[in-house]
């Protein structure tokens, strides 16, 4: 228990404490406004309170990182590196075991925290936690209940667009959370390599997502550990920049971090499912970012190849692959119940 916490209430009884948990708050701040603030309010009710909550600036310019709350420290980075370089900074600034990691655009509702984090302590072999996350604008509808990977090798939010009837209330095995609102196991991260700054947006969770399945570990979902989403923060839905790193790193990721007998297996449609993302892309009027995002991608194969020889892992290729398998398969039925449900949820949008 931290008695001197800026925010730790009193509990039943004379000088009692709220103590506070063993997790820091990471949020990752561009030029977000007022939902900062929000989110941050929102974090700051949480009972039991995290112990750090750091607001991690990436140089904003209109002021939303001024007058935060009390309590909560900045750090205020000299430019705009991206959302896995500005984890990075949070995670070199903190100590703590657990780890959430937040886009400001979100509102964590009352008992998140605690329901997620005593998923985490209750078994050791659990590296992250997906909390379930809702659409802002409609709660009655999931925005991702989880990300996965189709056997297509496409990226898939898990549940969008379902009503939260339409899934499992149980906890689940998940290839990964999203990584603007995860929990993570900071020892996890650290033995798979945690997050890669050259992905500057989009896809950094699936990397570490994909790596910590080869280091032995799994991710959950915890139903009852909800997050509301507003959606298109800074970036914007199907924004030139959002278009152009989404088909960019798609290439550069699973060449580094699938497992290689799933890659020998799949090169087909790892060679297909950037191209049929761009050309999705280019149907909403977003051809130049998508081309764009292909010739960047095809430019950065060989390093990614490259980085394959200095991945961690424990668990075999094969028995990696197994695990990654079944994902896939839980990941095209989630999709087939998906494309039932109006509207349309595509693998593509994140």
């Amino acid at each position: 228990m931290v008695t001197g916490h800026p925010w730790a209430k009193k509990a039943s009884g004379p000088g009692r404490l709220i103590s506070v948990t063993n997790a820091v708050v990471i949020i990752v701040n561009y030029d977000s406004g007022e939902r900062l603030h929000r989110c941050l309010l929102s974090v700051l009710a949480q009972q039991p309170p995290p112990r750090r909550v750091l607001v991690v600036d990436n140089a904003s310019t209109d002021g939303s990182a001024e007058n935060l709350p009390q309590g909560v420290e900045l750090v205020q980075r000299p430019r705009n590196g991206g959302f896995a370089a500005a984890l990075l900074d949070g995670l070199a600034a903190s100590q703590e075991p657990f780890v959430w990691t937040l886009n400001p655009d979100l509102e964590v509702q009352p008992g998140c925290f605690a329901a997620a984090e005593a998923a985490l302590e209750a078994d050791e072999r659990t590296g992250s936690v997906a909390p379930r996350v809702l659409q802002q604008e409609a709660p009655d509808r999931i925005d991702a209940t989880a990300i996965g990977i189709t056997s297509c090798l496409g990226q898939l939010n898990l549940g969008h667009d379902l009503h939260p009837d339409q899934v499992t209330a149980d906890s689940q095995l998940v290839l990964g959370p999203l990584g603007g609102a995860a929990l993570w196991r900071r020892s996890a991260l650290e033995k798979a390599g945690s997050f890669d700054p050259r992905y500057f947006l989009y896809w950094e969770d699936m990397d570490v997502a994909l790596r910590l399945h080869r280091v032995g570990y799994v991710c959950r979902t915890v139903p009852e550990a909800c997050i509301l989403h507003e959606g298109g923060g800074t970036v914007g839905h199907h924004s030139p920049r959002n278009v152009f790193y989404m088909v960019r790193n798609h290439w550069i990721c699973l060449l580094r971090s699938l497992p290689g007998p799933i890659l020998r297996e799949r090169a087909g449609a790892l060679l297909v499912a950037p191209i049929r993302a761009a050309l999705l892309y280019a149907g909403r009027g977003r051809g130049l970012s998508a081309l764009a995002g292909l010739i960047c991608g095809v430019a950065m194969i060989p390093a990614s190849l490259w980085s394959r020889r200095h991945l961690p892992r424990d668990a075999s290729d094969d028995e990696a692959a197994t695990q990654i398998r079944d994902l896939m398969s839980e990941a095209d039925k989630n999709r087939a119940a998906m494309r039932k449900a109006p509207p349309v949820a595509r693998e593509v949008d994140r």
